[in-house]
């Protein structure tokens, strides 16, 4: 199999010992390959770029939290999130 530099980055690239691509099983028969697709490099945004409005967003549910938005009584962190988030202190819920 012979499998060039960008191969890696390809989106036909097919992350196994027993290919090389979708395109070329065996990888291209020269040094270079006209089917080459580049692909899409994607990273989470750093956390810390996030605008005020989404951090407002997402600070105030309790599952980021722990505590109920209402009355600030916290919510076990011992369980699995429930389906359905209820304060059995002040009867605030929110559906997930």
């Amino acid at each position: 199999m012979a499998k060039i530099s960008l191969c890696d980055r390809c989106n036909f690239y097919a992350h196994t010992q027993f290919l090389v691509c979708a395109v070329h099983p065996d990888g291209p028969e020269w040094g270079i390959c006209s089917d080459f697709v580049s692909a899409e490099l994607w990273g989470p945004e750093d956390p810390k770029s996030y605008d005020p409005d989404m951090e407002t967003e997402f600070g105030w549910h309790p599952i980021f939290t722990g505590k109920c938005p209402e009355c600030r009584t916290p919510f076990s962190r011992m369980r699995i999130p429930p389906e359905q988030w209820l304060c059995k202190c002040c009867g605030w819920e929110d559906d997930l």
